[in-house]
């Protein structure tokens, strides 16, 4: 109860509402309304009272809360239980802490700071406490999507809700950056292991929503970018989390029921290096070509010069200044 009541307040925020609108709008008896503005309110919302005005809602919510993310989310798998620290080492390893037990199948976990917050390949995720959304799904006996989808997946379920959330444009960079005019807003990840014969995922995301230019180091200010910073105002950090878990669950749904051709087409949509030339580095041999596909099930496709088609991995390769990286050598030739 209440959802569309908040959803109608969130879009009209800063504007007064009265209760004959409210009442026609919800289709509620005033009594119900003046509930229910009571429960939000509790739960953290600041909405203000005039008689004379109606009801407005001011301001953003102060934190992350549980029962704020859980109230109203209406997703099937991610998200129906929520835990919010305020501080954590990773919120990955939170989630990895709940794999062994039964049902905790699309547990996201979220964190306002992290004391060892990590990114791919051993990097590290640092963030100002409250400036973040810093997250984790965990995903329990997924058999039917596998790792190289689930990368695309959660880059794509990202750069859509901050989209709809904030209504900017917003690319993707393979395999696992967020962008936006080039600069990276946020960063996915995805971790597996095996146990009990099925396998377990973690999804990783951390998106940079309130941070300054100084809360940048001075190394990363021209690659790094905050919604703040694009939009100009502060950023619905509540809203963005359901959004993403909501955007994590559809894909989720339409994936294990269709397969990955629309995910594949969305990501494609938002991703820029599609016939343009790089270099990859693998144990200090370079390699040159150009990027002809990104495959769901295998990964980046390099077409090399005057040689065969290779691929590379996700899970162990990034890219850098215009190169791919891989760390472990695991490129192979695609037939």
């Amino acid at each position: 109860m209440g959802e569309a009541l908040l959803e109608l307040l969130r879009r009209h925020r800063g504007q007064w509402l009265g209760m004959e609108v409210l009442r026609k709008v919800l289709d509620l008896p005033p009594r119900q309304i003046h509930e229910q503005m009571d429960r939000l309110r509790a739960m953290g919302h600041e909405v203000e009272v005039q008689p004379a005005q109606g009801f407005r809602l001011v301001g953003l919510a102060a934190g992350l809360s549980s029962e704020l993310i859980e109230y109203g989310l209406g997703t099937r798998r991610v998200g129906r239980k929520v835990l919010v620290y305020e501080e954590t080492d990773s919120t990955n390893d939170v989630a990895w802490q709940y794999a062994a037990e039964s049902g905790y199948d699309g547990l996201a976990v979220f964190a306002e700071r992290q004391r060892a917050g990590r990114g791919r390949l051993g990097r590290t995720w640092q963030s100002p406490a409250g400036s973040s959304i810093l997250s984790s799904v965990l995903l329990q006996g997924e058999n039917r999507i596998y790792g190289q989808v689930l990368t695309l997946l959660v880059g794509l379920a990202t750069a859509a809700a901050i989209e709809k959330s904030c209504q900017v444009k917003v690319r993707i960079k393979w395999p696992n950056d967020v962008t936006i005019e080039a600069r990276k807003v946020a960063g996915t990840m995805v971790e597996s292991r095996q146990q009990g014969g099925a396998c377990q995922y973690v999804l990783g995301m951390g998106v940079n929503c309130q941070q300054g230019a100084e809360d940048f180091a001075p190394e990363l200010r021209a690659g790094a970018v905050s919604l703040r910073q694009i939009t100009g105002r502060l950023v619905d950090r509540l809203h963005l989390a359901q959004e993403m878990l909501r955007q994590i669950d559809e894909w989720l749904v339409e994936v294990a029921d269709k397969g990955p051709k629309k995910l594949h087409e969305q990501w494609l949509g938002r991703y820029d290096d599609i016939g343009r030339r790089i270099t990859l580095v693998r144990n200090n041999q370079y390699f040159e070509g150009r990027v002809i596909e990104i495959c769901p099930e295998k990964g980046l496709l390099l077409q090399l010069d005057g040689g065969p088609v290779m691929v590379f991995n996700a899970a162990t390769t990034s890219v850098a200044q215009g190169r791919i990286v891989t760390t472990e050598g695991t490129a192979e030739i695609f037939s």
